[in-house]
């Protein structure tokens, strides 16, 4: 399996040539890329999965290092014909309840954070709310849309939670390891 590092250097080694190829085309032009569209809720009170993660790791894992636990939910659309402003009307009216929600595209959402862990399904195990999600995205469009969506789930912690613990966390709390797989990204600088 290759290296993160080197994944992330042939994602922007294909978007810079993508953005090179494309030069001078209206920035609305379709372009299939995979997209991530992150998902949280605007007021820490109302993020129920964030505080009970928290409380879990307190109460089971017995680490008590976290300050703070956020939660957001990932969408990673892979899908040919979808505009960026298609995305972003996708990501501000499918996905996102406006009156308590908020969503970033292809970025992370959440800025203040020490370590997060994000948790997926394994490839070959069929992702029921990705299949509901592209259902979603077809309705709202009006249109089929030759292409797929896979969900994911994230947590981001603060506090003197190390690597090893999030490792720990995943491992023992969050990830069912027969049909899930999990990263742990730290904050850089």
């Amino acid at each position: 399996m290759p290296a993160i590092s080197s994944i992330k250097q042939r994602k922007h080694e294909c978007t810079d040539f993508a953005k090179a190829f494309f030069k001078g085309l209206p920035p609305d032009f379709i372009v299939s890329m995979m997209h991530r569209v992150e998902v949280a809720f605007s007021d820490k009170s109302l993020d129920s999965a964030g505080l009970g993660a928290k409380s879990d790791i307190e109460e089971d894992l017995g680490i008590g290092k976290i300050e703070e636990a956020k939660f957001s939910e990932i969408y990673y659309i892979d899908a040919a014909g979808i505009t960026q402003s298609e995305l972003e009307d996708i990501a501000s009216k499918v996905f996102t309840d406006p009156l308590c929600q908020r969503f970033s595209i292809d970025k992370d959402l959440i800025a203040n954070f020490k370590v997060y862990i994000e948790i997926r399904l394994h490839p070959d195990v069929t992702d029921n709310v990705g299949i509901v999600a592209l259902e979603g995205i077809e309705d709202f469009l009006g249109r089929k849309i030759e292409g797929n969506v896979r969900t994911a789930r994230r947590y981001y912690f603060t506090g003197a939670v190390s690597k090893q613990d999030a490792e720990r966390i995943a491992r023992q709390l969050f990830a069912n390891e027969l049909i899930e797989t999990f990263s742990i990204g730290e904050k850089s600088g």
